[in-house]
């Protein structure tokens, strides 16, 4: 009998078609993972987030990369420089790369649907899954306000996982 690690066998290549995923609510907004690090050799997790006209994320940082690319629509990307708030807006096609540290939040401020992919490592996929429910693809969509003790939960979870969002006053919609 050896004592050397084995990775047991898996599934193997396996597709995640348009649709499907492990959904998850979270602020009022719908996420797919559409691999997660346990698929991925732990290296890293990917969600994809449908954006409503008016949806997005606040602005928020953590000590890790994420990578965001457009697959439909414009998204506006806040980041925040030397106390500078700037929009980047994206779209189809377009790759964000957000660097460790860096403040950064999203929006879709137009009137028509977008749809993107984000990149992360598992410290970002830990706290989408202690402070998201997971819900069916059959579930209707979220809409009107976030739940305010639902975002309340999500907002105290935050430090756990190294992330930090911003007073909402340091937030700049043009």
């Amino acid at each position: 009998m050896s004592n050397s690690l084995q990775i047991p066998p898996t599934e193997g290549v396996r597709k995640v078609g348009r649709g499907a995923g492990e959904h998850f609510e979270i602020a009022n907004s719908r996420f797919t993972w559409k691999a997660k690090t346990a698929d991925t050799g732990y290296n890293f997790a990917i969600y994809e987030l449908p954006l409503e006209p008016g949806k997005g994320v606040p602005l928020h940082a953590h000590p890790y990369a994420e990578v965001f690319y457009i697959l439909d629509g414009q998204v506006d990307f806040m980041r925040l420089e030397q106390d500078q708030v700037e929009w980047v807006s994206c779209a189809p096609g377009d790759t964000l790369i957000v660097p460790p540290n860096a403040f950064h939040g999203f929006a879709n401020r137009t009137e028509h649907p977008a749809r993107l992919l984000s990149t992360a490592n598992g410290l970002h996929q830990a706290y989408f899954d202690e402070a998201a429910r997971t819900v069916a693809a059959s579930d209707p969509l979220p809409t009107g306000a976030p739940d305010m003790d639902e975002l309340m939960r999500a907002l105290s979870l935050a430090p756990k996982y190294n992330m930090f969002f911003a007073p909402p006053a340091a937030e700049i919609v043009e």
